[in-house]
């Protein structure tokens, strides 16, 4: 997850070529990609005060329950701003049974199509974190960049009619769609070059080890029309020809 180890390369190709491809697989024979949510990661750290749960719990101050109210309220702003999602994952704690949790944490994913939204995901969480429901209780936010929104700009655009014209000589009234879902796209156009995504072939199930799948049958067809829009491209403006 996250093209960890190929990333270096994927950036380094980018400055050598005019355009990217990204074959992530799609719903439909005739769906696209044109864009992509980006992604900010966040850690949040709950520090309250140990006391022994049955001797002396009116001493404590839970992280945990402190940090329970705050994942509500994280979970809460999806309501607030469209576009914008918030997930809240990987939770950590104090383990000892017997003492009140002096420490707590959660991690957050917050995904958002444009940088207008990671930037009002970052002053909402800051809020959160600087409430208090648990007297004495501290709260530490840590952000971690993760990629940029992979947006429609005009060049996009103009690979989408290109794909669109190839599926017309395929029998297919191709449709390009925002996604809510991170690939590869993001780091390249990051990278400076415009990308056409989910050209690969047709699946489901995402992250389901029960249901997840890719349709054989589809790999001829996606194939036919990914060799079609790189004939295309070769003799467009992109190339210089």
């Amino acid at each position: 997850v996250g093209s960890t180890g190929s990333a270096p390369l994927l950036r380094e190709i980018a400055r050598q070529v005019d355009v990217g491809f990204v074959l992530e697989s799609s719903r439909s024979e005739e769906v696209i990609t044109k864009s992509r949510k980006g992604a900010d990661k966040y850690v949040m750290e709950v520090t309250g005060i140990p006391a022994h749960s049955g001797a002396e719990p009116h001493k404590g101050r839970s992280a945990v329950i402190e940090l329970a109210h705050k994942m509500i309220a994280i979970h809460n702003l999806n309501m607030l701003y469209p576009g914008v999602t918030f997930n809240v994952t990987r939770l950590s704690s104090s383990e000892p049974l017997n003492i009140v949790p002096d420490v707590a944490r959660c991690h957050i994913s917050v995904r958002a199509y444009n940088e207008q939204g990671l930037s009002k995901a970052v002053k909402a969480l800051e809020q959160v974190a600087t409430g208090c429901s648990i007297p004495d209780t501290r709260t530490k936010l840590t952000r971690t960049r993760g990629r940029a929104p992979y947006t429609a700009t005009p060049e996009i655009l103009q690979l989408v009619e290109m794909a669109q014209e190839e599926g017309k000589a395929l029998g297919l009234s191709i449709v390009a769609e925002g996604k809510g879902g991170l690939s590869d796209a993001n780091l390249l156009m990051e990278a400076g070059i415009p990308v056409l995504d989910s050209l690969g072939p047709i699946g489901g199930g995402m992250h389901d080890l029960n249901r997840e799948h890719l349709r054989v049958d589809s790999i001829p067809l996606r194939g036919a029309l990914l060799a079609g829009l790189i004939s295309r491209l070769c003799l467009s403006k992109f190339t210089g020809v």
